[in-house]
């Protein structure tokens, strides 16, 4: 039994289209029936599937971490690492100088050296005038002074975290 598609031309309810090259070297598209279909079919399948083979397989270590010998791939990571530091401090230094600098600045560096001074002149002073028999420290952050006033001489021992500072002056006493 024969119908018509659409288009007006012959179709069949069962089949497949198949394409082939004929002799010419045209493309031709043909219809082929249900049953010569399948068979056409498991001929293909049966032409392409060869035998199975299996076959082992061999990694090479290719990174210097785990016994390999191609650095190519930890030399690009540093320079991306690299890459990404470099970009980093440059957004910083960037956002630093976006910042406008505080015109009161100057003032308060001026106010709080003068402070300072003062402070150390004090401490100075009460170490120098120490009586004869007198010890003392001070401390201030990670820094300590000590002092000893016997014997006429006046010893004072400055610890800071970079080191130890010892000095001994006659004392007045």
């Amino acid at each position: 039994m024969k119908t018509s598609s659409p288009s007006g031309s012959p179709a069949s309810s069962s089949g497949i289209g198949v394409s082939v090259v004929a002799p010419d070297g045209r493309w031709r598209r043909l219809r082929v029936p249900g049953a010569a279909a399948a068979a056409i079919a498991g001929l293909a399948m049966s032409a392409t599937a060869g035998p199975v083979q299996a076959t082992d397989l061999h990694y090479t270590m290719m990174s210097p971490s785990f016994g390999g010998t191609n650095s190519i791939g930890l030399q690009m990571a540093q320079f991306d690492r690299s890459l990404q530091a470099a970009r980093a401090a440059a957004a910083a230094a960037a956002a630093k100088a976006a910042i406008p600098p505080d015109p009161n600045a100057p003032f308060v560096n001026a106010i709080v050296s003068q402070l300072n001074g003062l402070v150390a002149q004090s401490i100075a002073q009460k170490i120098a005038n120490s009586a004869p028999g007198t010890a003392g420290s001070v401390h201030s952050g990670n820094v300590t002074i000590t002092y000893t006033n016997s014997d006429g001489q006046l010893s004072i021992t400055i610890t800071s975290p970079t080191g130890s500072t010892t000095l001994t002056v006659p004392s007045g006493g």
